[in-house]
């Protein structure tokens, strides 16, 4: 088993022939009786248990013993449709009401939005610099898009940009990274000031894209890849915009990533991680499309689940961390 640092979390990976050994239980060196089941009671500092690629001979051995099978990343995509009056009959009510509030107060205010092909290097200097205001704000954040300066500049991947500003101030932004080959377009980082936040400026940015997307004829938009862990690097909260957005969560490797494999997880603590945490695993055993997906809340307190119903999921189900609350934490 290696322990490691993974933007704060504390991470055990595991091997499959030290699954039954169970050797995070005495990674303190300590444990405590609990009687909440195999590992319980441990005051680790380990966060998560896991292990990447699990042989399907260990599925069912995995699952009796809390770990949740899971895609390693999702990918979240929508149908662009013939028309955006079409893509917004698909929202629930509520959805289109705030995709057209955010366009009404968006134009109320003036804010005069630009489609730029390629991105300047002046634009993408004030899109980053917003974007990295943002990240701060983060428990976790990381400043990925940072990574991509060159890229989004220079290529070889096409970039496109839509961006609205206030007078000549960003008020907001997204760069968008065109995928040919799989008729994609993917909206790959955005960023909108504090005050446009609170005005879901978002939201209007991102039909925007996908205006651009359509109009370049592409059939569908993505919003990324995303580590399947919400309560890490990103909050269950995102998941609540993207689905009322329009967007599904596929597994990552369904959609041409390379790297994307399946990983299986046990929760033991919500010391780094929001309460609740959602992962989107596996329904079943094996894997799509036999097995869709399925909404697993981990919280140390009973919570909802209704909100985080959605089309394409199997079901959605609430349990606690693996070795309970951690008071003091």
């Amino acid at each position: 088993m290696e322990i490691v640092d993974r933007y704060g979390l504390s991470l055990a990976l595991i091997e499959p022939h030290e699954l039954a050994a169970e050797p995070w239980a005495a990674a303190a060196g300590r444990t405590a009786d609990s009687g909440v089941g195999p590992g319980a009671g441990v005051d680790v500092d380990v966060d998560v248990v896991r292990m990447e690629r699990p042989p399907a001979e260990l599925w069912d051995e995995l699952a009796g013993r809390g770990f949740l099978r899971k895609p390693a990343t999702v990918t979240w995509v929508a149908e662009l449709g013939s028309g955006e009056e079409e893509f917004l009959a698909r929202l629930d009510t509520k959805a289109r009401q705030d995709v057209r509030r955010a366009r009404r107060r968006a134009q109320a205010a003036g804010l005069r939005e630009v489609v730029e092909e390629p991105v300047s290097k002046r634009t993408l200097e004030a899109f980053l610099a917003l974007y990295e205001e943002r990240v701060a704000q983060m428990r976790f954040g990381v400043p990925f898009a940072l990574g991509y300066r060159d890229a989004v500049l220079h290529g070889p991947e096409k970039f496109c940009g839509v961006f609205a500003y206030a007078g000549d101030e960003l008020a907001g932004g997204c760069l968008v990274l065109e995928l040919p080959e799989r008729d994609a377009a993917v909206v790959r980082f955005s960023a909108v000031s504090a005050q446009w936040r609170r005005h879901s400026l978002a939201r209007a940015l991102y039909f925007s894209a996908m205006r651009v997307a359509r109009a370049k004829g592409y059939a569908r938009v993505t919003l990324g890849n995303e580590p399947n862990l919400l309560g890490h690097l990103t909050q269950p909260g995102l998941f609540h915009f993207k689905t009322g957005m329009g967007f599904a969560a596929v597994p990552s490797q369904d959609f041409g990533d390379p790297d994307g494999h399946d990983e299986a997880d046990l929760v033991l603590s919500l010391r780094a991680l929001g309460d609740p945490t959602l992962i989107l695993a596996y329904a079943g055993p094996g894997a799509a499309p036999e097995y869709p997906l399925a909404a697993r809340l981990i919280s140390d307190s009973p919570v909802p689940t209704a909100p985080y119903r959605a089309p394409f999921l199997a079901s959605v189900t609430r349990s606690a961390p693996r070795c309970g609350r951690r008071t003091g934490a």
